[in-house]
C-alpha cells in the first residue's frame, strides 16, 4: 500500500512541474483584424466601376481578405484581391439601380485574417452626376412603330448599331411600371422569327408585361447570327452582356419597366446566352428561362452570380443538337441543375409528372429543387419524344409539345422579383 501512495505522489508532483524545475509557457493570443478606413461614406462619379478601396490592419500581421456580408445593395458589388470594392455594373446617375433608386448604395463588409473576423462595417457610396454625358444619354435608342403594339429600334452598344423589337401590352402607360421579358433567338435565327414561334406575344396582353426581342450579330468564322455566350466579355469579340444590360437600362428609363422584375429567356444559342446573363448580370435580372440549351463549359467554370437565381429550363429528351447528356461545348444538364441547386442552397427535391396532352403516347416531367435561399426554386422540365424545337402546343410552332412554352415559362418567372419569391 505504501508503494501505491509513493507512486501517486510522484505522478502528482510530475504533473505540477516536478518541484519547480520548469518555467511557464507564454501563449500568444491571436487578435482579429480591423478595417481602418478614415471614412465610410464615399462620393463616386457615375460610369465607373471603382467604388472605394478598403484599408485594414491585423495585430499579428496576418494576411487579410474581405467579405461582403450584407447591405441593401450588396448584390451590386464585388471585392478584388487588392481590396478594391467594385460595382458589378457601372452606376448610371440618370438610371439608378440601388434598392431605393436614390443613387445611394449601401454595403456591409468585414475583414478576415484566416482565423478571426473583424466587426461588420457599414459603407455608403453616393453616385454623383457626370454632366458631360447628360446630352448624349448613353442608353438612348431610335425607334419606329411597326404596328400599334410593336416598335423596331436600334441602339449603340460596343461601337455597333444593335437592333431589337419592343412589344407592349395593350394597356401600356408610362404612369405605371411593368415587368420585362427579354427573349433571345437561337443560332442562325432572327428576332422577328423568335417573336412568332415563342408565343410570348400571345400572352403579354393578358399578363401585362413588356417584351424585348434583341437581334444577335453575325459570328466571325461562322457566318450565322447568334450570341457570344460564355464568359464575362474579357475574351469575347462582341460583348452581348453589355448589350443586354444596355437594353435593360434603356427599358427602365424609357419604357416604364419595373427594375425588380426583368426576366430573360432564350432558345438554343439564346439559352446559352440566358445562362451567361444569369452568371454575370444577376444584379439586374430576376430569373431566367433557357430552352433547349445549356450552361457553357466556360460559364460552368467561371459563373459568378451575386444573388440566388430562379431558373426554369425546358428541354426535349430527343434533342440531338444539344443533348441532355452533354457533349463537346455542352455541359450535361444534370451538372447544370446541380450547380444552381447548390448555389441557391436548395434542400428539397420533388418530381412532377405531366400529362400527355397531345395524345402521342408520351408526356413530360419536371425535376424541381425547392426550399432554396430567398424562396427561389430550380425547375428542369423534360419533354418526352421531343427534339430541338421551341415547345408549343401549336404544331406549326414547335412540333406539338405537351406544354405551351410561353405560358409554362411565364407562370414560373412571374413568381419572382430581384429579391426572390414575391410575397
Amino acid at each position: 500500500m505504501n508503494k501505491i501512495y509513493l507512486f501517486l505522489f510522484l505522478v502528482l508532483l510530475s504533473a505540477c512541474g516536478g518541484g519547480g524545475g520548469g518555467g511557464s509557457v507564454e501563449v500568444t493570443q491571436n487578435g482579429p483584424p480591423t478595417i481602418t478606413n478614415n471614412t465610410f461614406t464615399f462620393s463616386v462619379l457615375e460610369n465607373q466601376n471603382l467604388a472605394f478601396v478598403l484599408e485594414a490592419s491585423d495585430p499579428d500581421d496576418d494576411s487579410i481578405t474581405f467579405q461582403i456580408t450584407g447591405g441593401s445593395d450588396q448584390s451590386s458589388f464585388t471585392i478584388n484581391n487588392s481590396g478594391q470594392v467594385l460595382f458589378l455594373s457601372s452606376p448610371d446617375y440618370e438610371n439608378p439601380s440601388d434598392t431605393n433608386l436614390d443613387n445611394s448604395y449601401e454595403v456591409v463588409i468585414r475583414a478576415f485574417d484566416g482565423s478571426l473576423y473583424s466587426s461588420n462595417y457599414d459603407f455608403v457610396v453616393n453616385i454623383t452626376n457626370d454632366e458631360s454625358d447628360d446630352g448624349s444619354n448613353n442608353s438612348s435608342a431610335v425607334c419606329s412603330d411597326q404596328s400599334e403594339s410593336t416598335s423596331y429600334c436600334t441602339i449603340d452598344s460596343g461601337n455597333l448599331e444593335r437592333e431589337f423589337y419592343v412589344v407592349f401590352p395593350e394597356s401600356h402607360s408610362l404612369d405605371q411600371s411593368y415587368p420585362l421579358l427579354i427573349s433571345l433567338h437561337g443560332g442562325a435565327d432572327y428576332a422577328d422569327a423568335n417573336m412568332e414561334y415563342t408565343g410570348f406575344t400571345q400572352i403579354n396582353d393578358e399578363n401585362n408585361f413588356v417584351l424585348i426581342f434583341p437581334q444577335g450579330t453575325v459570328a466571325e468564322g461562322k457566318g450565322d447570327t447568334g450570341w457570344y455566350a460564355g464568359g464575362d466579355c474579357s475574351n469575347i469579340e462582341v460583348c452581348d452582356v453589355s448589350f443586354i444590360e444596355k437594353l435593360i437600362d434603356y427599358s427602365i428609363e424609357e419604357l416604364a419597366i419595373d427594375p425588380s422584375r426583368v426576366y430573360v429567356s432564350g432558345f438554343s444559342n439564346g439559352a446559352f446566352m440566358a445562362y451567361t446573363i444569369a452568371c454575370f448580370l444577376s444584379n439586374k435580372v430576376a430569373a431566367v428561362a433557357p430552352v433547349s440549351g445549356s450552361l457553357s463549359p466556360e460559364d460552368y467554370d467561371s459563373c459568378d452570380p451575386q444573388r440566388p437565381m430562379p431558373v426554369i429550363h425546358v428541354h426535349g429528351l430527343d434533342d440531338s443538337w444539344i443533348p441532355v447528356q452533354g457533349g463537346d461545348y455542352v455541359t450535361p444538364l444534370q451538372l447544370v441543375s446541380n450547380y444552381w441547386s447548390s448555389f441557391n442552397s436548395c434542400s428539397e427535391n420533388i418530381n412532377v409528372d405531366g400529362e400527355d396532352s397531345n395524345g402521342d403516347g408520351y408526356s413530360w416531367y419536371s425535376e424541381i429543387a425547392t426550399s432554396c435561399q430567398d424562396g427561389v426554386s430550380i425547375n428542369f422540365t423534360y419533354l418526352e419524344n421531343f427534339g430541338h424545337s421551341w415547345p408549343a402546343s401549336d404544331s406549326d410552332k414547335g412540333g406539338g409539345a405537351d406544354i405551351d412554352g410561353a405560358t409554362f415559362i411565364w407562370e414560373f418567372l412571374s413568381l419572382y422579383d430581384i429579391n426572390g419569391l414575391i410575397n
